[in-house]
């Protein structure tokens, strides 16, 4: 009997190719992504297959015999089942395995041709296998096989030197060219400026001293008018001071600016700032039957300004009752007292919107020969320091504190006399409330003569205060203002010998202090005076010094005169490095 698989039997004995599985058509094409796969090897030789039997015909047909599995040898594992048939691949066609040569080698046919049935519809192309998709955009070419191992290491680290290499290259190319080597400093020349407010009919004395090693060139007048007078001759040499008196018949102010060298301006009174600001503050001002109060705002720069005064009352500040405009070069006054503030002792808040200014004030009571002139505080500051205080012999001391925070303001108040230091009785302890100002009555001690005061916030905030002194009673009541100072000093300059003689020296500090007085144009005048921590020691000042310096180790000294007088802290002496040429500031410009 013929085996129907059998290649030499007629057409109507060839059986009906099979149809390759999904599996079947995928494991060609699969391969070829295989690493290291190259050409296909081609299959082994075979008798040139019969064409196959019709379509329909499939008599004599049969599936083609499973091989028979081999058996496991001895002491081995089995062997793995024998792969499925393969295929051959004649031009486009696939020709299916039809059966076995008598050499064992699969035979294969080709498809039977149908014709007679219509033509097939062409089946869609086949689907590759799934691959990740592609991350570059179309029409850009794939990127180059990527070395591995050493290869890839050393080739990365090579490009990656070449890129760093360029773009260090490109870097320093952007880069400015280096300039010269600066010239050396041969004495930096200095720029400062102090403007003292005047009020028309108050008598003033203005002292301006050299405080430098050099000559300075001056640019000094008086503005009182539509045209400034000169006040002082164009040099000053060094350590030379000058006393100017003056009675201005109008509101103004007097402006001093030095170039060359540090150079203070002092008057007894209003006072004097070192140049102008957009903020100041007034602590003592009253407005009770009787008594008015005078606020006068200069404004030295070529631009007008717009000033508002606040009121600042126990129970917090007030709004401003109107704007005031001062023109450029000019100087303006206004009367406190509206409804809001009559009768009431406010610290009066000095507020530049536009522009920059110098303040004052001036408070007259009724019948009195002499008004009290107050300067004003240009800063705030967590704690301040005073060495003006009197006590004894009808005198009495007030701590004025404005508290412009949005919390409620607690201090800490510390008297230092020449036996100790201690905490005063009395309301130190309660709280201002915020935007208000409060009036500390400094309680009788047990020690006549100067004291100092220390006051500091507990939690840090920054005030305003100041300290101020009434003597005599009635019609011959007399008061001061001692601004004191906001920081720790070690210099202090009184470039006016004090009326009584005598200087208040006070360490404030928890170390021993070794001051020593100087006249500013040279030289020490005395031995130096040991100050012991938490003392006030009052000395008397050498005969024949006009320009006193007081001068310690470190910082913690606090320096006034007895009965008061002008008294510059070191912290606002030595204006600024002009940097360049000398040359007349804008502000000195008619």
């Amino acid at each position: 009997m013929s085996d129907p698989r059998d290649p030499q039997e007629g057409p109507e004995q060839r059986p009906e190719p099979l149809i390759p599985s999904r599996a079947a058509r995928h494991q060609k094409r699969r391969s070829r992504f295989l690493p290291g796969s190259g050409a296909r090897p081609a299959p082994p030789a075979s008798p040139e297959p019969a064409p196959p039997p019709p379509r329909g015909d499939r008599s004599g047909w049969a599936p083609p015999a499973e091989p028979a599995p081999r058996r496991p040898e001895p002491g081995g594992w089995a062997q793995p089942p024998a792969p499925a048939p393969p295929r051959r691949e004649v031009g486009e066609e696939v020709w299916e395995p039809a059966g076995r040569a008598p050499s064992g080698v699969p035979d294969f046919a080709p498809p039977a041709p149908r014709p007679e049935e219509p033509p097939r519809r062409e089946e869609p192309p086949r689907r590759s296998p799934r691959r990740r998709p592609s991350l570059r955009p179309p029409g850009v070419a794939a990127a180059a096989p990527q070395l591995r191992g050493v290869a890839a290491s050393s080739v990365g680290l090579a490009g990656g030197l070449v890129a760093l290499a360029a773009a260090l290259v490109v870097a320093v190319g952007t880069l400015p060219a280096a300039g010269p080597p600066p010239a050396p400093a041969t004495g930096d020349p200095y720029s400062a400026r102090w403007v003292c407010p005047l009020l028309a009919g108050q008598p003033a004395t203005v002292t301006i001293a050299n405080v430098g090693d050099a000559t300075a060139t001056l640019q000094a007048a008086v503005h009182t008018g539509k045209k400034p007078s000169p006040l002082a001759s164009r040099t000053m040499e060094a350590g030379v001071t000058q006393e100017f008196p003056l009675r201005p018949r109008q509101d103004g102010f007097v402006q001093v600016e030095a170039f060359g060298a540090p150079v203070v301006a002092s008057a007894g009174g209003l006072g004097c700032a070192p140049g102008p600001s957009n903020r100041w503050w007034l602590p003592a001002s009253d407005t009770r039957q009787g008594i008015e109060t005078t606020v006068v705002v200069a404004n030295p720069n070529n631009e007008p300004a717009v000033v508002d005064l606040v009121p600042h009352v126990t129970a917090g500040s007030l709004p401003s009752d109107r704007e005031l405009f001062v023109p450029p070069k000019t100087a303006v006054t206004r009367q406190l007292g509206d409804v809001a503030t009559t009768g009431l002792k406010p610290s009066i808040e000095v507020v530049a919107r536009a522009g920059r200014v110098v303040a004052g004030a001036a408070v007259r009571r009724a019948g009195a020969g002499e008004p009290t002139l107050l300067p004003a505080q240009s800063a705030l500051r967590p704690a301040w320091w005073f060495a003006g205080g009197l006590s004894g012999g009808g005198r009495q001391s007030h701590l004025l504190v404005t508290n412009p925070n949005p919390a409620r303001l607690q201090l800490t108040v510390e008297i230092t006399t020449s036996k100790g230091t201690f905490k005063p009785p009395g309301p130190f302890e309660e709280p201002i409330a915020n935007g208000g100002t409060a009036e500390l009555g400094i309680p009788p001690l047990d020690v006549t003569g100067p004291f100092a005061v220390k006051v500091r916030s507990r939690d840090g905030a920054a005030f305003a205060a100041s300290l101020r002194v009434t003597e005599g009673e009635g019609a011959g009541t007399s008061s001061r203002i001692d601004l004191g100072t906001g920081q720790p000093e070690r210099g202090w300059l009184l470039p006016k010998a004090p009326a009584g003689g005598q200087l208040v020296l006070a360490n404030l500090s928890t170390d021993e202090l070794e001051a020593r007085l100087g006249d500013l144009g040279g030289g020490a005048a005395g031995e130096p005076i040991q100050l012991p921590p938490g003392r006030v020691v009052v000395q008397k000042v050498p005969d024949g010094i006009e320009n006193l310096l007081v001068e310690a180790g470190t910082t913690g000294l606090v320096a006034a005169p007895v009965g008061g007088g002008p008294v510059v802290p070191g912290s606002v002496v030595g204006g600024i490095p002009a940097g360049g040429a000398i040359m007349a500031g804008p502000a000195a410009a008619p």
